[in-house]
């Protein structure tokens, strides 16, 4: 920031730099976002000692320093000297340019580099890098370390070396107007810049959303505007309900632009003489900038925080429902072979059963069952045995895809599909095609007539009538299961009789006395 003598041409005046590029990018690309940052940085410097200029050599507020603070956290920490140097070079060449001797520009313009060199290293080193002004904990340490302490050091070198050069009164005094432009300036640019370069931050300027978020952003700016144009009556309380409907629709990017619009309307009205700091009575615009600057700090500060809260409470309800809807994933889901578990399964069975009803199309189940399964574990272990059923079961999911049905483990060594809107003929087709899939990967097992390991599949097709139980459905596809192995394993049967089918496998000779029927087929 930028202060002159009071009574100079050139009055006390303050250098505001500005960035907002995106992130750098190698090569020619990266220098040219450089050129276009020293550009706008150097038409902020010009634009703080103008507006300097109109309020009497007051200091209002100091853009640049809160902007390029903004933009040097956002990027690597190799870039950081390549923004710290042309943000000295635009702030000296814009004092320059309005007439200040080189010594007085450069050392004032260092003193800005100070304050964002020592707001961007001592953040990033206790709150980590990119920073994040968003959080609780790093947005109460900006208010802080670079709002109040490292505008404070700014505002001390820059005083004392402008006295050096000029008469600008007592250092107490420019000091004290030098440091309020600076917190103001760093507490309302160097957010704004953060959150236009945040992700998702246009969303809420969506054309869906445009007209709700002018519509929110008007209320303060009419509630500003009511309030500066009356000088008669002291109204300025009612700016904070106005400005709390903003941060509890849109958060904290809405805040901040919302402490900005603000802004915009009180300070110019406040340096021509409307508003209710017109009834201060020292008359003195010193003292009426001072007050419209302590007015803004203390609504920011105010907004910020409760914006930052509602912030990480949506974050933690969002969260919330992720963490609730995984851990409902995981106890759907079963654990060997990451299909949906016997209680998922009822739960699909059972709202099939009803969709299918409303809609009378038809529902078909298919049981499975992996044929002699305990030789298998006998034979090589239950480890292995777990295996084999990841590997079926990985067999099954990848044909029955989610959008055709759903395969559950039913339990042990069964597996389950449910087939919605499934005729007798499409789940015959699907039943066939799992159980040739699962032969085709000639998975030893000595203990089977094939010297494979197979599978059996039931399937029953029903179509819903009112006063029936999907455990009609159930029982269905468990005898045609059940069929299935006594017959002979490795093959495909329906509870339709008249289905006709052909297998691909040559069945061995019937038993010569039926199994005994039991829950987990052997």
């Amino acid at each position: 920031m930028r202060a002159e003598s009071f009574t100079s041409p050139n009055p006390q005046r303050l250098l505001y730099p500005d960035a907002f590029p995106p992130a750098p990018r190698r090569g020619l690309a990266h220098y040219l976002e450089l050129t276009v940052t020293f550009v706008v940085l150097l038409l902020f410097s010009w634009l703080g000692i103008k507006l300097s200029n109109s309020s009497g050599g007051v200091a209002t507020i100091w853009f640049t320093n809160g902007m390029l603070f903004a933009l040097v956290i956002l990027r690597p920490r190799h870039l950081w000297l390549q923004y710290f140097a042309i943000g000295l070079f635009a702030d000296t060449l814009a004092d320059v340019l309005y007439g200040d001797r080189f010594a007085l520009a450069f050392g004032v313009s260092l003193a800005n580099s100070v304050e964002v060199i020592l707001s961007a290293i001592v953040l990033t080193y206790f709150f980590g890098s990119p920073f994040n002004l968003s959080r609780r904990r790093p947005l109460v340490g900006f208010l802080f370390i670079a709002v109040i302490g490292a505008t404070a050091v700014t505002s001390a070198l820059g005083a004392s070396w402008t006295l050096l050069f000029v008469n600008a009164g007592p250092w107490l005094t420019l000091f004290r107007t030098w440091y309020l432009g600076d917190i103001l300036g760093m507490s309302i640019m160097a957010p704004l810049t953060f959150i236009l370069l945040r992700p998702g931050f246009f969303h809420m300027l969506h054309r869906r959303r445009l007209l709700n978020t002018l519509g929110l952003l008007l209320i303060p700016a009419l509630a500003t505007l009511f309030v500066f144009t009356d000088s008669h009556d002291p109204l300025i309380f009612l700016i904070v309900p106005a400005l709390l409907v903003v941060v509890f629709r849109l958060g904290f990017p809405g805040t901040v632009l919302a402490v900005c619009v603000v802004a915009l309307i009180s300070i110019p009205l406040t340096i021509h003489g409307y508003g209710p700091l017109m009834l201060v009575a020292d008359h003195r615009m010193l003292h009426r900038i001072v007050d419209v600057q302590i007015f803004l700090a203390v609504a920011l500060f105010t907004c910020f925080l409760v914006a930052t809260l509602l912030e990480e409470r949506t974050e933690l309800e969002v969260s919330l429902q992720q963490s609730e809807a995984r851990y409902r994933l995981l106890a759907s889901l079963d654990g060997l072979t990451g299909l949906a578990n016997r209680r998922a399964f009822d739960e699909r069975l059972q709202c099939e059963w009803g969709r299918a009803l409303v809609a009378n199309q038809p529902l078909s189940l298919l049981m499975i069952d992996v044929d002699l399964f305990k030789k298998y574990n006998d034979l090589f272990g239950h480890i292995n045995g777990d295996n084999c059923l990841r590997q079926i079961a990985n067999i099954i999911a990848d044909r029955i895809q989610p959008s055709l049905g759903e395969a559950s483990r039913f339990g042990g060594e069964e597996f389950a599909v449910i087939l919605p809107n499934t005729d007798s003929a499409q789940a015959m087709a699907a039943a066939e095609s799992l159980r040739a899939a699962v032969a085709a990967i000639k998975l030893p097992h000595p203990g089977s007539p094939w010297h494979l390991q197979t599978i059996s599949i039931g399937v029953a097709v029903a179509v819903p009538e009112t006063g029936q139980s999907p455990v009609s459905l159930l029982n269905a596809s468990d005898s045609a299961l059940y069929l299935a192995k006594l017959l002979g394993r490795n093959r495909v049967e329906s509870n339709l009789s008249d289905f006709p089918i052909q297998l691909e496998a040559q069945q061995p000779e019937l038993p010569a006395t039926p199994r005994r029927r039991k829950t987990d087929y052997q």
